[in-house]
């Protein structure tokens, strides 16, 4: 009688045990990459003068406004685009340049900041919030796809990875891969209105997530059974598939009505009568100045300049100079970006063969919209950062590392990288 009256309360030590094994990489692999880029965050503004060295970047001073113990622990939080961001969620799209940055990440720091009476917790609140749903969703829909282990696997890459700092930064990162995310998880679980829907969230968020249209597309069509008269595919989901367009459009209606050009959100003009601020010489700011080209071109700029780094690197040059193209000189930075730019490929050709036709689609159509941006200086500037939302290239770098038993020793590299970047990220030197 004893044993059948004790409390399930009892029981609870036993599944504490068990969460380890449970739950990696939504407990362990969160909470221990957060802390640690926290931890890189107060080293790097502890140990360095280079914050108040770029303090021109940030003329409000907002980001040196919470006190010592607070600029350090918001160090990887406040910085750069955060900025605009903020300012946006303040202001609304009145300084000029912030037309690139799309409006719904700054409402809702706008609006869970009118709750907790800060901006700034309100973006870090959005931010892990997002993180935190994103990877849960993630680790389903690989389960699925691809299995356990490579669930497992892809999360922890993207837990570590090199840049995740951007994830509980005040960027929109976490909420565009939350939402891409959940709208696959969603057209997956036949829920595709609702899967609609967030695709238009996502086209609110950022220009990449307006890029769900074409696989939720080939879904309809694959869901009315590949028909080749246009006329079968008129439905009342097809309806629901015009919402990531109309939201899409939507913001460049809004732009447009409040004094800005037609295409403000690609080209981030100025508005009508600002002047555009500026926080870097002209000369710099030519430099790395980006145009849109096609792909194939940005590639082989890439490749060349790629390849110019690596003998310059074999003939002395520094490596260790920043510059406004990343923590390294910009023949170093070059090298780094067309490895990332071979990983991605080789993730993407994976991407065709293990996982449905949708996912390929999208990392593709993302693969070649951030691959028509060419940098002066630096081809492929940032090309990492965008890749980091694109979560079917993920997915299948989880699958190939457990694949071949590599997962320990890549996440062992990784948070390397992390602790390096974050710390030149929270020192205001431009990482991505």
């Amino acid at each position: 009688m004893a044993t059948e009256s004790r409390s399930p309360l009892h029981a609870l030590p036993g599944r504490l045990a068990a969460l380890p094994t449970r739950l990696p990489p939504l407990v362990w692999a969160v909470i221990t990459s957060r802390l640690l880029i926290v931890l890189a965050g107060v080293l790097a503004t502890s140990q360095s003068t280079r914050v108040q060295d770029w303090a021109l970047l940030d003329p409000t001073r907002l980001s040196s406004s919470f006190g010592s113990l607070g600029n350090a622990l918001t160090a990887t939080v406040v910085r750069w685009d955060s900025l605009h961001y903020l300012s946006i969620a303040e202001h609304g799209y009145k300084p000029a340049g912030d037309t690139q940055f799309f409006p719904l990440y700054p409402f809702l720091i706008h609006a869970f900041g009118w709750v907790v009476r800060s901006d700034v917790i309100a973006g870090l609140l959005v931010s892990v919030t997002a993180f935190t749903v994103a990877l849960v969703l993630l680790h389903r829909l690989t389960r699925e796809e691809l299995g356990d282990r490579a669930a497992t696997a892809a999360v922890l890459l993207l837990t570590f990875a090199p840049l995740s700092f951007f994830f509980t930064a005040i960027y929109t990162e976490s909420l565009l891969l939350a939402l891409s995310v959940g709208c696959f998880y969603l057209a997956r679980h036949d829920r595709f209105v609702a899967a609609c829907a967030v695709g238009a969230l996502a086209a609110l968020t950022h220009g990449e997530g307006f890029l769900v249209f074409a696989p939720l597309a080939y879904m309809l069509w694959e869901r009315r059974g590949r028909p080749r008269s246009p006329r079968r595919l008129i439905c009342w989901e097809a309806g629901a598939l015009l919402l990531p367009i109309l939201a899409f459009a939507a913001v460049f209606a809004y732009q447009h009505a409040i004094g800005f050009g037609w295409l403000a959100p690609i080209t981030g003009s100025q508005s009508i009568g600002h002047a555009r601020m500026m926080v870097v010489s002209s000369s710099q700011t030519k430099l790395f100045r980006g145009t849109l080209t096609l792909p194939p071109v940005t590639i082989r700029h890439a490749t060349v300049a790629g390849v110019s780094g690596l003998w310059q690197l074999m003939h002395g040059a520094n490596p260790a100079t920043a510059t406004l193209g990343g923590p390294f000189n910009p023949g170093l930075q070059n090298l780094i970006y067309l490895l990332v730019l071979l990983i991605t490929a080789s993730t993407l050709v994976l991407s065709w063969r293990r996982l449905p036709a949708p996912y390929a689609i999208y990392a593709t159509l993302a693969v070649c919209l951030f691959a028509s941006r060419d940098t002066n200086l630096v081809p492929l500037l940032s090309f990492d950062r965008y890749m980091l939302p694109v979560f079917p290239l993920w997915m299948c770098a989880g699958a190939w590392v457990q694949e071949h038993r590599l997962t320990r020793r890549t996440v062992q590299l990784s948070m390397l990288l992390l602790v390096f970047y974050t710390i030149e990220f929270a020192r205001w030197v431009p990482v991505a």
